[in-house]
């Protein structure tokens, strides 16, 4: 419904910000939002937090509802300890992944909660190597069948753990900056704001006590003329004001962008599988590049916001020259 209310009867229109994180995706008219590419490390958390949930709600054995010690993250059901045993006598063969219960709630038991990603042409192979050249995911049949035939750089995901790791928390460095480096201009450009609104009041406040000190003389025209240079004072805040407020937008709008592009990194990094770092890798290079080429190419304010009243001399006033002596506005 979302696409097809930003699409309209417009068939042509294939960009669209997703609603939550502002990304740009392509979606082109006969494709199917299922066919959009899955966040591996997104889907895990949820089911990791379904299999949390289910631990909470329930100290009970699964078979014998006697008291639960340990659950199966593959058969997602909860054990006490002679089924426990039982299980693992059964499962000998296979690969299946049982914790404590208290492990549950530990980082490195939710890491070990993560599932293995399989390959979705060959669904019982693992994905347990890295195309460098494509940056994704592979198993051994689809290295063999296509990337190495096409001279690709491809290696065992357990060789470039670290590596990856390494360069996710790079990633995160290089956001953070970011980050910082567009809240200072973002509060820099709030103070030159706010300087301005104090200085077009006293501009304002220093024109009126100069036409008042005339006032006796030459009311009418002063009040005419004082009325003129209000508006020249509002007409130069205004552009000011109109120059800033753009410029504050497009860095609250990039900043925005650069807040919602480093939850992945900074998630994958605290909690992630290195599957889920390398499948994420291709999105937040992307996000990265991408952000680069938005970043807004001036940060400093785009005008200093001053508003100065210079006021004229105003001794030997005659009537005709004190219209000219009440100041003009720069």
């Amino acid at each position: 419904k979302y696409v097809e209310r930003l699409r309209g009867a417009d068939k042509t229109v294939e960009k669209f910000p997703c609603p939550t994180c502002h990304s740009e995706f392509t979606l082109k008219s006969d494709q199917d939002v299922t066919e959009l590419a899955r966040n591996d490390f997104i889907k895990n958390t949820l089911e990791i937090m379904a299999i949390q949930e289910k631990a909470k709600a329930s100290t009970a054995c699964s078979r014998c509802k006697g008291l639960a010690i340990n659950l199966c993250t593959s058969c997602k059901i909860l054990m006490c300890q002679k089924c426990s045993e039982s299980h693992d006598n059964w499962f000998t063969m296979k690969i299946h992944n049982v914790l404590s219960v208290q492990e549950l709630s530990e980082p490195d038991g939710q890491v070990k909660m993560r599932s293995k990603l399989y390959c979705k042409k060959h669904e019982d192979k693992i994905l347990e190597t890295y195309c460098e050249t494509c940056k994704e995911l592979c198993c051994i049949h689809c290295m063999l069948s296509n990337h190495l035939k096409q001279d690709h750089s491809c290696v065992a995901v357990n060789e470039v753990a670290q590596k990856q790791r390494e360069t996710l928390r790079s990633n995160c460095t290089t956001l953070h900056e970011k980050l910082s480096e567009g809240k200072e201009a973002l509060n820099n450009i709030c103070k030159v704001m706010k300087c301005l609104e104090m200085n077009a009041k006293t501009a304002k406040d220093e024109i009126k006590e100069q036409k008042e000190n005339i006032v006796k003389i030459v009311a009418e025209k002063l009040d005419e003329r004082a009325e003129e240079m209000y508006r020249e004072v509002d007409k130069v805040y205004d552009e000011l004001h109109g120059e800033l407020s753009e410029q504050h937008d497009e860095i609250k709008d990039y900043l925005d962008k650069v807040q919602d592009s480093v939850s992945l990194p900074r998630n994958l990094l605290k909690g992630g599988s290195i599957e889920e770092i390398l499948s994420s890798r291709k999105l937040i290079d992307e996000n990265i590049e991408k952000l680069n080429n938005e970043q807004p190419g001036n940060l400093a304010a785009v005008n200093d916001g001053a508003i100065q009243y210079v006021p004229d001399d105003i001794g030997n006033i005659n009537v005709d020259e004190v219209v000219g002596k009440l100041g003009h506005i720069k």
